[in-house]
């Protein structure tokens, strides 16, 4: 089994930890608890069809590094936690393969059997996809931070939840910034519209 790239800093996790982590993915724990299953499922067989050896290992140091920056204060500007995930499991992979010594060994011990089967064509896609989706958030958390403190707050807030639970955020928002709901509706919607600018810019680059 291929032991994990050494880190520059120990890093335990913690109870507290992984609470603040499962309550980013969602604030009904139960809905959380499911959304994490499916991200390291998910996570496994990423590492599984690029080759790696230890697919469950690696999806938990993923997810223990995500945690860690979660629990030291770190924001995922977007709203499908999943993609910040495989944007760390991509560094983390390539950690994995840029060891020689790991290289070497994992290509001789691939089983013919276990090469993949998908159409070549489909998986450079999926690649292409993925890649660009990891630089568009890249992008989103850039220009996120170039936004006011305040509206960066705002418009974090008022995409926060689901269902019924993003509705009455809004009007908790509207409340507390003490503006009407069509007032907020339209702020959020310049905020948007200068994000999205800012993102096909830096896209761009």
């Amino acid at each position: 089994m291929d032991s994990l790239p050494s880190l520059k800093k120990e890093w335990v996790l913690t109870r507290e930890a992984f609470d603040k982590l499962l309550a980013r993915l969602d604030q009904d724990r139960g809905r959380a608890a499911e959304k994490y299953e499916e991200i390291r499922n998910a996570l496994i067989t990423f590492f599984e069809h690029r080759g790696c050896l230890s697919p469950e290992e690696y999806a938990d140091e993923t997810i223990n590094r995500v945690t860690r920056r979660v629990s030291e204060g770190k924001e995922i500007y977007t709203s499908n936690a999943a993609s910040y995930f495989y944007g760390v499991a991509r560094n983390l992979l390539k950690e994995y393969w840029e060891a020689p010594e790991r290289r070497a060994s994992a290509l001789e011990s691939l089983p013919l059997a276990g090469a993949p089967s998908q159409n070549p064509i489909e998986v450079q896609q999926q690649e292409s996809q993925l890649l660009l989706r990891e630089r568009r958030l890249e992008c989103l958390e850039k220009c996120l931070e170039a936004l006011t403190p305040q509206n960066r707050e705002t418009v974090m807030q008022y995409y926060q939840g689901e269902a019924a639970t993003k509705v009455k955020n809004r009007k908790s928002l509207a409340q507390e910034l003490g503006i009407p709901l069509n007032a907020l509706r339209n702020r959020v919607l310049r905020i948007r519209e200068r994000l999205e600018d800012c993102v096909s810019s830096c896209l761009k680059q």
